[in-house]
């Protein structure tokens, strides 16, 4: 029969220790896996718009495509910046936004050309060919007879901004997280 001393005693636990930490570290490792995988699956187009009408109450209509155009890349905390383009849109169904006229014009222009200019000013993107061809293919310009939608929280910190543009038949989303 063999003893085992009390030395070795603690040698055993401690492995027995390291293991169980190892195997936690796994575990927790695959379900963090599988819950970032099944977040993007899950992100169709009705649960996209149903987010924005829960976070920002706007109800938009639900697209046959969504694009990112573009976006921040790593963004912390869930900060960052997002332009989403939606296909195919109804204009009937564009019941939170506002109709742009000659008289709102640069009003409806603003909340687009400030996210730009605050995107180009936090990154030094200015000189970013990537940047400036997104811009002009996915031209933000808003025309009378265009809708918008202009919303924002913890003083201008959190912006979201929707333009409808007639002549395209689309809606690019703006969305700033600070």
């Amino acid at each position: 029969m063999k003893y085992i001393s009390r030395g070795q005693t603690n040698s055993i636990s401690g492995k027995r220790i390291y293991k169980k930490i190892w195997i936690f570290f796994i575990v927790l490792f695959i379900m963090l896996l599988l819950f970032i995988s099944l977040y993007r699956l899950s992100t169709t187009p009705e649960e996209i718009t149903a987010h924005y009408k829960e976070r920002w109450g706007v109800e938009l209509p639900v697209p046959n495509e969504i694009i990112n155009v573009r976006s921040t890349k790593y963004p912390a905390r869930g900060d960052g910046e997002w332009v989403i383009y939606d296909s195919k849109v109804n204009p009937e169904q564009l019941h939170d936004f506002i109709k742009v006229t000659e008289g709102n014009l640069i009003e409806a222009n603003r909340p687009v050309s400030h996210f730009i200019s605050r995107g180009q000013n936090m990154y030094k993107i200015q000189q970013d060919e990537e940047f400036k061809i997104t811009i002009e293919a996915y031209s933000s310009k808003v025309e009378p007879g265009d809708f918008y939608f202009q919303q924002s929280e913890n003083g201008q910190s959190d912006t979201f901004t929707a333009i409808y543009q007639q002549t395209e038949n689309r809606i690019l989303l703006f969305e700033w997280h600070q």
